[in-house]
């Protein structure tokens, strides 16, 4: 699908999100759109003429471009697309989704574990879910010294986190790099997390 076919007025990406580099991202958007907009920052390259009275903008999209652009991180970022083109998207959903159906069943056989969020066929490569009686950050902490990255927190999403009747929640993220044994090896943490702080025995 591109661009066009989406049927929307502009589509953001981080570079991180798709293992580029961090500070870097892409923004497409309607040429009329664009076109009319001002530029939102002033600086080299984005300028056609500047007189006295007036000046003139740089043809798109050097006109939303001022100043010396993020060289080494455009250079990552095409680096990124290529490696993930290379895979192939469908390869990479089909095993996101695969290794998500395995991570909602194990964490969910943890006892005290509740998962949080739509179903399988409604999620990327994330589950979001709270240890009962354990703060997330603690339990974030307990998984970072068995060397599992998690992140733990209101995920720039607190209405959300109200709606779902909590105060933040641990979430998992699967990739390219993640396997079964990564699953596995959270799941059994999350138990261990659970024994250590007797949880149930409360």
């Amino acid at each position: 699908m591109n661009f066009d076919e989406l049927g929307v007025d502009a589509y953001a990406f981080s570079g991180h999100k798709m293992l580029g580099p961090m500070g870097i991202g892409g923004l497409v958007g309607r040429r009329d759109l664009l076109e009319a907009m001002p530029p939102w920052q002033t600086g080299g390259d984005m300028i056609a003429l500047v007189g006295d009275a007036t000046t003139t903008w740089n043809v798109l999209p050097h006109k939303f471009e001022a100043g010396t652009p993020n060289v080494e991180g455009a250079v990552g970022l095409a680096a990124a697309v290529g490696y993930l083109e290379t895979l192939g998207m469908d390869r990479i959903h089909a095993h996101e989704r695969s290794l998500l159906g395995y991570a909602i069943d194990r964490l969910g056989s943890v006892a005290d574990v509740t998962l949080l969020g739509p179903p399988a066929k409604r999620r990327g490569g994330v589950v979001s879910f709270a240890l009962r009686d354990v703060h997330p950050h603690d339990l974030s902490q307990l998984l970072a010294a068995e060397g599992i990255a998690v992140r733990a927190g209101h995920h720039c999403a607190q209405p959300l986190m109200r709606a779902l009747g909590v105060h933040a929640t641990t979430r998992a993220s699967f990739y390219v790099y993640s396997d079964s044994s990564d699953v596995d090896a959270l799941a059994a943490a999350v138990d261990g997390a659970r024994a250590r702080f007797a949880v149930g025995a409360r």
